[in-house]
């Protein structure tokens, strides 16, 4: 029953967070085609380069907002408002209603982050592809090549490419997987007041986000106080690098079980519809 749930959730929410997401490749074409253009090219257009970067950053913060905002509220109106009535007399559990919504939400969350993050990659090339002469561009590759028996990669990262990209795709989608449940957890968490319970939510979602960035914090930044006043060595990032992007994994990872286990305790509770 679990796979006729995902199939529904999966045609359901595709419906909205594919269009959204394929906002985030429109936008990326188009910048991409103007940054490969001399349209921006001139002493004037600065203003105009600055009004298009805004909009830029604020349509990608918009898709991001809305993919989430989404994934939450359709969670919170299929299971506590009217609809839950239909949703719970179907032959199936609260658990894998609550999984079929994390299985599908969390997918699309993670596709918006991972075009999110390529949108930004493939601009900045291409931006400095355009304003960069082809003798510029000799240069830096000759230098480069003179240079290349000196220079690691890890030494300015702190890993090896491949590793680091590993790295970063695993903190950004553990990173979703938290927010979603931390938005799940909060919403569950509402339900068990008698009034109010949007608003409980909301409140809830904001407690608990302050405990988790605060913990965080404390986790990644604290044991590593010492060594990031007193860095000052030519690899000081690469081995900030080393030090904090494991914190951070973790980090995500225990609050993820954390939001998961309690999710589920409470989703197994008897529901009180609205």
């Amino acid at each position: 029953m679990l796979k006729k749930l995902l199939k529904h959730e999966w045609i359901s929410v595709s419906k909205v967070l594919g269009p959204v997401n394929l906002g985030v490749i429109l936008i990326t074409i188009i910048g991409s085609i103007i940054l490969s253009t001399d349209l921006l090219d001139g002493n004037n257009m600065f203003p105009m380069i600055v009004v298009l970067l805004s909009l830029y950053i604020i349509s990608l913060m918009t898709f991001a907002s809305v993919t989430l905002i989404y994934v939450y509220v359709r969670f919170y109106k299929n299971l506590f408002t009217a609809e839950g009535y239909l949703m719970y007399t179907l032959p199936v559990t609260g658990t894998q209603l609550f999984h079929s919504k994390l299985l599908v939400g969390f997918f699309w969350s993670g596709v918006n982050t991972i075009l999110t993050m390529l949108s930004t990659i493939i601009l900045a090339f291409t931006a400095t592809l355009h304003t960069t002469s082809k003798e510029d561009m000799q240069y830096i590759f000759s230098s480069v090549n003179d240079s290349a028996k000196d220079f690691r990669f890890e030494d300015i990262l702190g890993y090896q490419p491949v590793v680091f990209l590993i790295i970063i795709v695993l903190v950004m989608l553990t990173s979703c997987l938290s927010s979603i449940l931390m938005g799940y957890l909060s919403i569950l968490l509402g339900q068990l007041v008698e009034k109010n319970r949007l608003a409980a939510s909301i409140g809830f979602y904001m407690v608990i986000y302050m405990i988790n960035q605060i913990l965080s914090s404390i986790v990644m930044i604290f044991p590593n106080t010492k060594f990031i006043l007193e860095g000052n060595s030519v690899s000081f990032l690469g081995d900030l690098s080393r030090l904090l992007f494991p914190g951070l994994l973790i980090t995500q990872l225990f609050f993820s079980i954390v939001f998961y286990v309690v999710s589920l305790i409470l989703v197994r509770r008897q529901v009180n519809l609205e």
